[in-house]
């Protein structure tokens, strides 16, 4: 598996599972982290990486930029995952250089996940975060290899991120 990462990421997150046999700094459309299997299929899932300063900055002042990175994502029908470098009680306690009012954040992350299904993870810290996206593209791995043992189509559509009644 392949771990393909942003031109545009700053400070890589650092990889160390025995599945992971490269990481490839290439242009993403969407998001900072991606992956490729080894039979060249590209899971339609991408993790937007934020540390809080950046959270804060991309949720306000660059808000408009980022919805329109949500837009290149449903265009092509990609999954985008916003994985937070703190917890959702370091987010409510806000940031230092923000203006932002923590609480008014924290609501537009979720009405993000409710009306784009761009849903929000927290991580304690940058390698809990890349062990977060190892494991998704393990399990997303394991579920591309049986779907193709058992002759079904590979999934292309954009995994479920959308609440439905009864959950």
């Amino acid at each position: 598996m392949i771990i393909i990462q942003d031109t545009r990421e700053q400070v890589p997150l650092v990889f160390d599972h025995p599945w992971i046999t490269d990481i490839e700094v290439s242009k993403l459309n969407v998001g900072d982290y991606g992956c490729r299997f080894k039979d060249g299929h590209v899971p339609s899932v991408y993790f937007e990486r934020k540390a809080m300063g950046d959270l804060f900055s991309t949720l306000g002042k660059g808000y408009k930029r980022f919805k329109r990175e949500i837009v290149r994502a449903q265009q092509s029908k990609s999954q985008l995952v916003i994985i937070i470098e703190g917890c959702l009680s370091k987010v409510l306690r806000g940031t230092q250089y923000s203006s932002v009012n923590p609480e008014a954040l924290v609501k537009r992350l979720f009405t993000l996940w409710v009306k784009h299904g761009v849903y929000p993870v927290w991580c304690k810290d940058s390698g809990e975060l890349a062990e977060y996206i190892t494991q998704f593209y393990i399990a997303a791995g394991k579920e591309y290899m049986r779907r193709q043992a058992n002759g079904r189509p590979k999934r292309t559509s954009k995994t479920s991120g959308k609440i439905s009644k009864g959950t």
